[in-house]
């Protein structure tokens, strides 16, 4: 191919850090894949967080490119306006394990009223608490059993300021319209939303596998990355 190399553009949850693309990143750049991880935590204090990480996904990519934005758990929400920030004639979305946006409304506004409730009171110091100390001790020891491999995903997960919570989302534009959209479940927790992403007409794999597949299984969540992309 000519050109600039197909980028792989890398979304981690707001509530982690890039460090969950550390496994990932080596077997998508041997496929051939110029690799960007964005790096979420030094946006979370700007005026608007959405404009933030819009702005960065778009000096990430190399222009005139074709890209792949790939989302995890909560970026899912920030996919539609990175899309557009990007743009392009070759976009793929890919929702991975990932929340779907929900333009118009807040974080808060779009789960259960109970989790709502659950999520204001933890934040009564303006702040949502580091998103590991949301489960009981030894919780994520499942999901990252190697203990030295579970300090580095989670080492400066950041306390999530209230306004990036209750900022509202805007609606998508052109690009995000044009673009082709993948919804890839790695958990049962997101086979609901897996199902939505079918009814709204994305492309939907799913993996018997877990939230955090990409870290301790690199090769599987390659595999099922690619061939979504070639389907």
């Amino acid at each position: 191919m000519r050109g600039a190399a197909p980028t792989m553009l890398l979304v981690h949850s707001p509530l982690l850090t890039p460090a969950m693309w550390d496994s990932l990143r080596p077997h998508l750049e041997a496929a051939g894949w110029r690799v960007a991880a964005l790096d979420l935590r030094p946006l979370v204090e700007a005026p608007s967080f959405h404009a933030a990480v819009c702005a960065a996904a778009a000096a990430s990519v190399a222009p005139g490119a074709p890209t792949v934005v790939v989302g995890h758990s909560r970026a899912g929400a920030y996919l539609p306006g990175i899309a557009d920030a990007v743009g392009g004639d070759r976009l793929d979305v890919v929702f991975l394990d990932a929340r779907l946006p929900h333009p118009g409304t807040i974080w808060v506004g779009s789960v259960p009223p109970e989790r709502a409730t659950w999520l204001r009171s933890m934040a009564g110091s303006g702040r949502l608490p580091t998103w590991d100390t949301w489960f009981p001790a030894g919780s994520l020891d499942g999901l990252l059993p190697d203990p030295g491999q579970r300090r580095q995903v989670l080492r400066g997960s950041p306390e999530l300021p209230w306004k990036v919570v209750a900022e509202v989302l805007p609606e998508p534009g052109g690009a995000w319209n044009s673009a082709r959209h993948i919804y890839l479940q790695l958990s049962a927790a997101y086979q609901p939303v897996a199902e939505q992403a079918a009814e709204c007409g994305y492309l939907v794999r799913s993996r018997d596998a877990d939230h955090l597949a990409m870290v301790t299984r690199p090769t599987m969540i390659t595999e099922l990355l690619l061939s979504a992309l070639e389907a």
